[in-house]
């Protein structure tokens, strides 16, 4: 197996038209703000309290990844693979999850959890410093913003869609905030936990 690519050399991978490699490696606290990561192979990988923020990680394996406090905002995750990652305490505000793959993981110590299929599309709940989040397909919100669009049905949400498609889609979203309303419950202190480390976008340190 070849050595773990630096931080350096993860940066370059793309544009060498190399895939970005770094198994096992020790990261923790590298700046890979905005790096061109897509599909790299980071097993395993020590990256707590990396600044990841505006990475593109689409289809990045990161199984096992300890993740801890790194700075996640805005990072494309599309089709990542996240099994067993630690993502405790990392800052996911803005972050695609989309078709990100979370099984096995421990996605209460993530704080990321997957609600699973909706006729429209994958569904999950994570707290940022600014408040919980949701992902449902391509759609990104607050739990009260998704709420708002399953209980208007006159909303042209989702696109294509007529009423009595939304209201069938509507009694599977609605029930997907059942659950999302236990978990935010009782992970009441973990969104001003995120907030005390990381701030808030109006620069307030607690939510």
């Amino acid at each position: 197996m070849p050595e773990p690519m630096t931080v350096s050399e993860l940066r370059t991978a793309r544009a060498d038209c190399k895939r970005p490699t770094a198994p096992g490696a020790n990261l923790g606290g590298a700046n890979l703000w905005g790096a061109n990561l897509w599909g790299a192979d980071l097993r395993g990988a020590d990256l707590r309290g990396a600044d990841l923020g505006g990475a593109d990680l689409w289809g990045a394996d990161l199984r096992g990844a300890d993740l801890r406090g790194a700075d996640l905002r805005g990072a494309n995750l599309r089709g990542a693979d996240l099994r067993g990652a630690n993502l405790r305490g990392a800052n996911l505000r803005g972050a695609d999850l989309r078709g990100a793959d979370l099984w096995g993981a421990d996605l209460w110590g993530a704080g990321i959890v997957s609600l699973g299929e909706t006729p429209s599309g994958w569904t999950c709940l994570y707290p940022t410093p600014d408040g919980w989040h949701m992902q449902v397909g391509c759609w990104r919100g607050s739990p009260d913003d998704l709420r708002a669009l399953a209980n208007n049905l006159n909303r042209e949400w989702p696109s294509g869609c007529d009423r009595a498609e939304r209201g069938r889609r509507a009694k599977y979203l609605l029930a997907a905030l059942v659950h999302v309303d236990l978990i935010t419950e009782e992970l009441a202190d973990l969104v001003p936990a995120l907030a005390a480390k990381w701030g808030t976008t109006n620069g307030a340190t607690d939510a």
